[in-house]
C-alpha cells in the first residue's frame, strides 16, 4: 500500500470515528435514562480518541488531517430506545468489519497496532451496547438487587484499582514535568485510559455491593521511558494471570480488555523510544 493510500484509508477512519460520535450524541440527547446515556458518553469519548489517534498518523505521514464525517452512516434511529441502540451495535460492527479488513491489508506496523486496538475497543464496545439493548428490550432499566460481595474478587479487584490509581498519578506527575510535548501527549493519554480503567474496576466492585478503596496509594516515580514500557508489559502480564483466576464471564471480560489496552500502551511507548533514539544519533551525526 503506497503512502497516499494510507493516508486515505486513514482519513476514512477519522471520518468514521467522527459519524459514529455524532450518532452517540444524537442519542445521549434522545434517551431519557441517564444510566444508559452515561454508558453511551463513555463510549462516545473512546471514539473521540480513536479519532485523535487515526488523525495524528495521518501528520507523522505527512498527510493533512480533514475533519469529514459520512452522512449516510450517521443512524439517528427511534422513534423508541430499542431501535437506537441496535443502530449502535451496528455501528461498531460495521468499525469492526472496516478496520479489519484494512488491517489485512495494511504493511505499516504502526498502523497495524492501531488498528488492533481500535478493534479491541470497538468489540467492547458492541459488548457493551448489546448489553444495553438486552436491558431495554426485558425492561431491566431499574437497579438490580445488590449481590453479596464475593471477598476475594472484591480484594482482587480493589488491587488492580490502586495500581492504577497510582499510575495515574505517575503518569500526570511525568505530564507536568516533562519538556517534550510529544511524550506530555502520551503521558496524558495513558493517565486518562487508566482513569477509565479505574473507573470500570470501581463500578464492577460498587455492582457487587462492596466499597472500592480510593485510599492514597504509595507513590513510585517512573521518571524514564525504558521503566514506563517493562510497566506496561508487567501490568499487561498481571492482566492475563488475574483474568485467569475470576469465574465471572463480565469480570474476566472487562480485565482482557484492560490487558490489550496495557499492550498498546506499550507499542507507544516504544515507538516514541525508537523516534527518540533516532534523533539522538542524527544530532549526533550532526555534530561530527
Amino acid at each position: 500500500m503506497r503512502k497516499s493510500e494510507l493516508i486515505s484509508m486513514l482519513l476514512y477512519d477519522v471520518a468514521l470515528e467522527h459519524s459514529a460520535i455524532v450518532q452517540y450524541l444524537y442519542h445521549i440527547f434522545l434517551i431519557g435514562n441517564p444510566e444508559i446515556t452515561e454508558e453511551i458518553e463513555k463510549i462516545a469519548r473512546q471514539e473521540m480518541r480513536h479519532m485523535k489517534w487515526f488523525a495524528q498518523k495521518v501528520v507523522q505521514l505527512g498527510g493533512q488531517v480533514e475533519l469529514k464525517r459520512i452522512e449516510e452512516e450517521i443512524k439517528v434511529g427511534g422513534p423508541d430506545w430499542a431501535s437506537m441502540l441496535e443502530s449502535d451495535v451496528n455501528a461498531e460492527q460495521l468499525a469492526i468489519e472496516t478496520y479489519t479488513k484494512q488491517l489485512e491489508e495494511v504493511k505499516d506496523d504502526s498502523v497495524k497496532k492501531l488498528l488492533e486496538r481500535v478493534i479491541n475497543d470497538e468489540s467492547q464496545h458492541k459488548h457493551e451496547f448489546s448489553e444495553l439493548l438486552e436491558q431495554v428490550k426485558s425492561m431491566e432499566l431499574s437497579e438490580e438487587e445488590k449481590k453479596e460481595a464475593d471477598r476475594k474478587t472484591v480484594e482482587l479487584l480493589n488491587k488492580l484499582l490502586q495500581e492504577e490509581y497510582r499510575i495515574i498519578l505517575d503518569y500526570l506527575h511525568n505530564f507536568f514535568h516533562s519538556k517534550d510535548c510529544e511524550y506530555k501527549d502520551i503521558m496524558l493519554d495513558l493517565a486518562i485510559e487508566s482513569m477509565v480503567h479505574m473507573g470500570e474496576l470501581g463500578e464492577k466492585i460498587g455492582d457487587m455491593g462492596a466499597t472500592p478503596d480510593l485510599s492514597m496509594p504509595e507513590l513510585k516515580r517512573t521518571k524514564d521511558v525504558e521503566s514506563h514500557i517493562l510497566y506496561e508489559e508487567s501490568s499487561k502480564e498481571e492482566y492475563i494471570r488475574r483474568a485467569k483466576e475470576v469465574s465471572d464471564p463480565k469480570i474476566r471480560n472487562l480485565l482482557e480488555w484492560i490487558e490489550k489496552q496495557e499492550d498498546y500502551h506499550k507499542q507507544r511507548l516504544l515507538e516514541f523510544l525508537r523516534r527518540m533514539r533516532k534523533l539522538s544519533v542524527g544530532d549526533l551525526r550532526k555534530r561530527d
